[in-house]
């Protein structure tokens, strides 16, 4: 694979790569790994140069410490007491939709690595993501109701449809916790797993996704994504034209020399 570009120091989140995968780290231990605006700026700007790297195949993001994320932070949320609705719209959610959003829209595989509390809009990033591998000790919660809010970075729309409405009402209205194993059981994660082999689960299924067609797999998220949208009908039509450019790929063609001879198809996302 491609080398990576480097990236820069973060004061919130940590970013490396290593054989196609890419890992960001939220990076507040001390406090569960509570998100501000100033983080998820960090995030976004992340993303952007993850997503250029050619030499990034699949991302994960995992939390610091004994955590995934905790949500905002507290400090943040006395604050925003003060605030004005455009003054939210604006400041708030320009870091925190914006950086939720780029991460359910990024082109590569994405794996959420949940390792503990995954509350609020951390819950929704986790959400964002294409796969969850859990620890049998995260507890997922979204923790919007107690605040006499609502899960504004997409949950009301994923969750139902990852977890069924009868579930997805119990832990939006009334904020139902839900460990690792009921995720697991439910549908919510991929699956769940003790804390000792997170790690190990986690980097073998992205180094699967890492071995894989990009072009392909960047395909294939898009339909996924456009399903959910769209109708059969369009669906059908748009796909022509996307095999069309896809059989087109030299990916293609090595898939096919790989099947005939009997071997692992090295792809090169071209």
């Amino acid at each position: 694979m491609p080398d990576s570009v480097p990236y820069p120091t973060y004061e919130f989140i940590q970013v490396s790569v290593s054989d196609g995968i890419g890992r960001l780290v939220l990076n507040r231990p001390d406090v569960l790994n509570a998100l501000t605006p100033e983080m998820m700026g960090e995030i976004i700007a992340a993303l952007e140069l993850l997503e250029a790297d050619i030499g990034v195949r699949v991302l994960l993001i995992t939390g610091a410490g004994r955590g995934f994320s905790a949500g905002g932070d507290a400090g943040f949320l006395e604050k925003l007491i003060d605030y004005r609705p455009f003054e939210i719209k604006d400041t708030v959610y320009a870091f925190f939709g914006k950086g939720v959003r780029n991460l359910k829209l990024f082109s590569k595989p994405t794996v959420a690595v949940v390792n503990g509390p995954a509350a609020g809009a951390g819950f929704e990033i986790a959400l964002a993501c294409d796969f969850r591998i859990a620890s049998s000790k995260a507890l997922f919660h979204q923790s919007w109701i107690h605040l006499g809010l609502i899960s504004p970075l997409g949950g009301m729309y994923l969750l139902p449809r990852l977890v069924g409405l009868t579930r997805a009402n119990e832990i939006l209205l009334l904020g139902r916790r839900v460990n690792g194993e009921e995720a697991a059981a439910m549908g919510l994660v991929n699956e769940t797993v003790a804390p000792e082999e997170l790690d190990a689960t986690a980097t073998k299924l992205a180094g699967r996704l890492a071995d894989g067609p990009p072009l392909a797999l960047r395909a294939m998220k898009e339909g996924i994504r456009r399903g959910l949208e769209s109708t059969l009908a369009a669906e059908w039509e748009h796909s022509v034209y996307v095999q069309g450019m896809l059989i087109d790929s030299e990916d293609y063609a090595e898939g096919v020399r790989a099947l005939l001879e009997r071997r692992k198809a090295n792809f090169k996302g071209c």
